[in-house]
């Protein structure tokens, strides 16, 4: 498994994880979520086999610690406490702003590219290609 449950420690505090979810299955499924959510954004143009299946030290930090926020926000969806949700949300919408910069879905247009391994085709990189252009300007000098 990419994240395993004693590494949620950085994102939650172990005590306030078992009030939430004393099941270990929950947390488990919650983490596979994140991970499934992760790779919605990623699919397109990164090698989710290869990112995902990482262990250690070979996992990239930034993925691991936004897999941790989006694990969290499902885990405490299932709590009563309004403080924890308010500041999981918080570092939800961080990890779905960072992933969809990497996705190249923003409406600023500021996309980012992280150092992750791209999907290789016939030993090419295979990177989505997007055409389009500006409106034609109209212009006239006549009144």
């Amino acid at each position: 498994m990419f994240l395993e449950i004693s590494e949620l420690g950085s994102a939650i505090h172990e005590y306030t994880l078992g009030q939430i979810a004393a099941d270990e299955v929950a947390i488990r499924s919650a983490i596979q979520m994140a991970v499934g959510e992760m790779i919605s954004y990623l699919n397109s143009r990164y090698d989710c086999v290869k990112i995902f299946n990482a262990a250690g030290d070979e996992r990239d930090p930034l993925v691991l610690e936004h897999c941790k926020s989006i694990a969290v926000w499902y885990i405490i969806r299932i709590s009563n406490a309004n403080i924890l949700f308010d500041k999981a949300k918080i570092y939800y919408d961080n990890a779905i702003d960072w992933l969809r910069r990497v996705a190249g879905v923003t409406t600023s247009g500021k996309s980012i590219s992280p150092d992750l391994p791209l999907k290789m085709e016939d030993g090419h990189a295979k990177i989505p290609l997007r055409m389009g252009s500006h409106t034609k300007f109209q212009h006239s000098f006549d009144d």
